[in-house]
C-alpha cells in the first residue's frame, strides 16, 4: 500500500510563495552587487578592454549597484506594502504550527526517515533573535532607506540642489553590504530547513562568466592588433 502524498495547506503554499521570492530576490541582488564589485575592480586590470565600449559598461556597473541597492532596501522595508523579510517573520510567528517537527514529518512521510530525524523547529525565541540580528545591522539599513529615498526609487530635489554626494552623506560599504545579504540568506534558509529541509547557496550559478566576457574582450584586442600588423607587414612588403 502506498503512502498518501501530503497536501500542503494554504498557509503552508503562502509560506513557500514568499520564502521563494525573498530568496531569489536576495540571491539576485548577491550577484548584482558581485558583478558591480569584479567590474569596478576591472577599472584597473581591465581598463582598455572596458573602454572598447566606456557608455555601456558605465551604465552595466552603475545598473548592477543601483538593481542590488533597490532591492535590499525592498527586502529590508519595515513599513513598505512590498514583501519584506519582517513580514515573513511576523508570518513565521504567526503560523508557526507549520514549522513544528510533527507537521514536518507529515509533509516529509514520503522521504526517507534519516532527513525527519534530525529536524529542529522554528521558535519563538529563534524569531525574536533574527529581528535582533536585522537590527543590529541598522547602520546599514539606514543609509540604504536614504539612498532609495533619495536617489534610486526617488530623487530628492532638496538633496540635488544642495549638491550633496549621496556616498559621502550615507556611506554603505562593501562589508556591511555583503553582510546584510548573508543574514538574510541565512534567516530564510533557516525557515526553510524547518519546513521542508531544503535551502539554497548563496552563491549564484555564472556570476563569474564576467571574467570570461574581460578575457575574451582582450583577445578580440589582440587579434585585430596581429591582423593589422599583417596588414601592415604586407604593405611594407609591396613597396
Amino acid at each position: 500500500m502506498t503512502t498518501p502524498e501530503y497536501k500542503p495547506t494554504k498557509i503552508e503554499l503562502k509560506f513557500k510563495k514568499y520564502y521563494d521570492k525573498l530568496i531569489w530576490e536576495t540571491i539576485n541582488a548577491r550577484a548584482h552587487l558581485k558583478l558591480w564589485e569584479c567590474l569596478e575592480k576591472y577599472k584597473s586590470s581591465y581598463l582598455h578592454e572596458l573602454n572598447q565600449a566606456p557608455h555601456f559598461f558605465n551604465f552595466t556597473i552603475k545598473a548592477h549597484l543601483d538593481d542590488a541597492l533597490l532591492t535590499l532596501s525592498r527586502i529590508l522595508d519595515k513599513h513598505g506594502k512590498a514583501l519584506s523579510i519582517w513580514k515573513l517573520l511576523n508570518f513565521a510567528e504567526q503560523n508557526l504550527e507549520i514549522f513544528s517537527t510533527e507537521v514536518f514529518r507529515q509533509r516529509m512521510i514520503q522521504k526517507p526517515k534519516f532527513w525527519t530525524e534530525s529536524h529542529r523547529p522554528a521558535t519563538l525565541k529563534e524569531i525574536e533573535e533574527h529581528r535582533q540580528k536585522l537590527r543590529s545591522l541598522e547602520s546599514a539599513l539606514g543609509n540604504l532607506k536614504e539612498w532609495r529615498k533619495k536617489v534610486l526609487a526617488h530623487t530628492d530635489h532638496e538633496f540635488l540642489l544642495k549638491g550633496k554626494i549621496i556616498s559621502k552623506e550615507y556611506p554603505l560599504r562593501r562589508q556591511q553590504l555583503q553582510e546584510v545579504i548573508e543574514s538574510l540568506v541565512e534567516i530564510l534558509n533557516r525557515y526553510s530547513l524547518a519546513y521542508d529541509s531544503s535551502t539554497f547557496l548563496e552563491k549564484f550559478i555564472g556570476e563569474d562568466d564576467v571574467q570570461r566576457v574581460m578575457d575574451a574582450i582582450r583577445s578580440d584586442i589582440e587579434d585585430r592588433k596581429k591582423q593589422l600588423e599583417a596588414l601592415r607587414n604586407q604593405a611594407l612588403y609591396k613597396r
